[in-house]
């Protein structure tokens, strides 16, 4: 895939769900970082980059309302948000563009609790568990919809907390590294 195309996409996803793409590449930058000091290779760290900045492509077959609510959400619209990660490999193919794993694995957890294959520990691919981590960070940092932005030092600390749990203490680690060294332009 081009960095042209890819823009598209972006394009495309914040066209539907405003915010998205600057979420996905501030997520993108946090995921390169992170794979690089993990010792990924060029290509793995290319193919994580896009996953990284498409993780939430999904979010163009759920309905907008659902993606910017601030309410909290009823069980079945959590049901239907937790698809996102199947409706981007989806519709990803459809515009051919591959389906990364880690867009498919960004929402388990290192325990085992997360969706939407319930993987667990190094079953979850790389790509998955560092995005994970990646787009917690962003959220906490930089907020949503759902949750009022924390400050950089309370959002570290959060993402340090969930090592063992929520993400791969080696991914926590490594982010912890390159975390002072990084502040991605956007909000």
């Amino acid at each position: 895939m081009t960095n042209a195309r890819l823009r598209e996409l972006l394009k495309e996803l914040d066209a539907h769900a405003p915010g998205e793409a600057a979420h996905g590449e501030r997520v993108a930058v946090y995921s390169v970082a992170i794979g690089q000091k993990l010792g990924m290779s060029e290509s793995e760290l290319e193919e994580l980059r896009f996953a990284a900045a498409l993780h939430d492509f999904g979010k163009l077959g759920l309905p907008s309302e659902l993606i910017s609510s601030s309410e909290a959400l009823s069980d079945s619209e959590v049901a239907e948000l937790r698809v996102h990660p199947a409706w981007a490999a989806e519709l990803l193919i459809e515009r051919g563009v591959p389906a990364y794993d880690g867009i498919l694995s960004h929402h388990e957890r290192w325990d085992g609790t997360g969706y939407a294959l319930g993987l667990s520990g190094e079953e979850i691919p790389l790509e998955g568990r560092i995005i994970a981590l990646a787009e917690v960070f962003d959220i906490l940092h930089y907020g949503a919809p759902w949750q009022a932005p924390k400050t950089e030092e309370e959002a570290v600390n959060i993402i340090r907390s969930e090592s063992g749990t929520q993400f791969d203490p080696r991914v926590v680690e490594a982010f912890l590294v390159v975390q002072p060294l990084i502040q991605p332009v956007g909000t």
